[in-house]
């Protein structure tokens, strides 16, 4: 029988092709092309072995036993079987290639074979027990291909048949063994790549239970009660979708707890997107907020995405929401009211999903009553309020934050460093920390950058803090007398909490003190003030 080319052959490739690029079961692969052979030519029998160097290798030779206990190692294992129903965990599984049949040495050699009179071919009269089996099914003819991927042997494919076999039809056995062979490679590289992303997988759970482990609930560190209730909060508000407002003074760790808000909500495999209100120039905070169109306004030279669109599904935090100005604040109650706004210079509403997280560390409701925040919005942003407790409040947590930091930049500077002198301690626990945490991890980095060994001071750094009253020399008429500094830095500290942190502007801390901006930072360094 000869194989003509025909619509039905070339739709019975692709579909093999097809399933071979789409399917990680090799067993179902090989099935379907041994299938195919056997009811496109007609064949007895068609299989395909795969080639392994060790048992070991071989899932069904590894859930059994040898019987002598010998290994056999290079060897061809029957994987997919079509035609005259053989076992493929049966007697016939293994081929060795040291035995003496026409498959070994096909696999061995690299080269294709034909044989159209098996009897007359002395190879197979070598094995009796091939040469019975043969002889019991009618078989008269035989064809192998090697299954070899850029000179890597893979297997062998096979066909024999009780007719002699068309060259059309060898021709036809060879685009089988490609397609075998395509799908041996392919399935091991997947196999590859499930074991290397499930070694990741591991290996990725071990690291987040590690940092969960040294960072606590969300990166949170503290045991105080204050802290308990805040976490408390968090744990309440995460799931639902009510918008929050974060108060606290600066540096209390107000982006932390709004990460994990999002960390533990609904949202969390959305991105959360952040906004800083009060480091955005007012002329273009709205453009920061809802984008613009190209040409909306001078400088405007293409389309800009704002944030409440990039936080659409997700979360956005609007740190120092009580810098916006009036305007911007409507265009923010509408969006608030109505999940939706018009980019800049556009006339189309644009929808958005998005769950509000705002921060301040000023008094909204003064705000409201000396009319510099519109009282509707605060009500709309004030659903559920979270108070964030400055450090001094919670001094019995430093030492967890000292310990927390020191591990982190112990990586970070790649230094040993394993803790701080008592007498430090005691001084951080002493210090009021105006910054907050953020200002105790930048005396502690500092005093690790100058350590000379693992256990760090920050003595010499904390002298510049006031010195406290009840140490401090004392005039019966004029009270405690302290350095001209040490009442330089005083006075400046409370100035800047005054203005809420903010150094420049008609209402900063400079225009207050009558000094540039830029010389009252310059000050503040030299003083160890931190600035922000």
């Amino acid at each position: 029988m000869t194989i003509a080319p025909s619509r039905d052959h070339l739709d019975m490739l692709r579909r093999v092709t097809r399933q071979v690029l789409v399917t990680p079961d090799l067993p179902r692969v090989l099935d379907s092309i041994v299938g195919a052979l056997v009811a496109d030519t007609g064949a007895v029998v068609a299989r395909v072995f795969l080639y392994f160097d060790s048992e070991a290798e071989c899932e069904i030779c590894r859930g059994r036993a040898r019987a002598d206990g010998q290994p056999v190692g290079e060897a061809l294992h029957l994987w997919a079987n079509a035609g005259a129903p053989t076992p493929l965990e049966g007697p016939w599984h293994l081929m060795p290639l040291s035995m003496p049949t026409v498959g070994a040495q096909v696999a061995t050699s690299r080269k294709p074979d034909l044989v159209n009179d098996i009897w007359s071919d002395p190879r197979f009269q070598a094995v009796p027990k091939v040469r019975d089996e043969l002889r019991a099914q009618g078989v008269r003819a035989a064809a192998m291909y090697p299954l070899d991927f850029r000179g890597e042997l893979l297997g062998l494919i096979g066909m024999l048949c009780d007719r002699p076999i068309a060259t059309e039809e060898f021709e036809l056995l060879a685009i089988f063994a490609d397609q075998a062979a395509m799908a041996i490679k392919s399935a091991s590289l997947l196999g590859e790549i499930d074991r290397h992303r499930a070694a990741l997988a591991v290996h990725n759970e071990y690291l987040q239970a590690e940092l969960r482990e040294e960072a606590g609930f969300a990166g949170i560190v503290g045991e105080s009660a204050a802290l308990k209730g805040v976490v408390r909060k968090v744990r309440q508000v995460a799931p639902v979708e009510t918008t929050v407002l974060l108060l606290g003074e600066t540096g209390t760790g107000k982006e932390l707890i709004a990460r994990a808000i999002h960390e533990e909500s609904t949202r969390k495999d959305r991105a959360l997107i952040k906004i800083n209100c009060g480091a955005i120039p007012q002329g273009v905070v709205e453009s920061e907020l809802f984008g613009h169109e190209k040409g909306a306004f001078t400088g405007a030279l293409q389309r800009r995405i704002g944030r409440f669109e990039l936080a659409d599904k997700g979360t956005l935090f609007m740190d120092e929401v009580g810098e916006l100005p009036l305007d911007t604040q409507v265009k923010l109650l509408r969006v608030l009211q109505e999940q939706e706004f018009e980019r800049l210079g556009g006339t189309r509403a644009i929808k958005v999903d998005v769950r509000l997280i705002a921060a301040t560390n000023r008094d909204l409701e003064k705000e409201v009553t000396e009319g510099r925040f519109r009282s509707d919005l605060f009500y709309r942003l004030n659903v559920f309020p979270i108070r964030i407790p400055p450090l001094r409040e919670r001094t019995g947590d430093i030492p967890l934050l000292v310990h927390h930091m020191l591990a982190q930049l112990q990586r970070k500077l790649a230094k040993p460093l394993k803790g701080v002198t008592v007498a430090s301690m005691r001084m951080l626990q002493e210090y009021t920390w105006p910054g907050n945490i953020r200002e105790l991890q930048n005396v502690l980095e500092r005093a690790c950058v100058l350590a000379n060994g693992p256990v760090v001071t920050v003595e010499d750094l904390m002298r510049r803090a006031p010195i406290p009253a009840a140490v401090a020399p004392e005039d019966p008429a004029l009270g405690p007398l302290t350095r001209l500094d040490d009442h330089e830095r005083a006075h400046i500290r409370r100035v800047v909490a005054a203005c809420r942190g903010r150094i420049s502007g008609p209402k900063g801390a400079a225009a207050i003190l009558g000094i540039n901006p830029n010389t009252l930072r310059s000050r503040m360094r030299k003083l160890g003030i931190d600035v922000h």
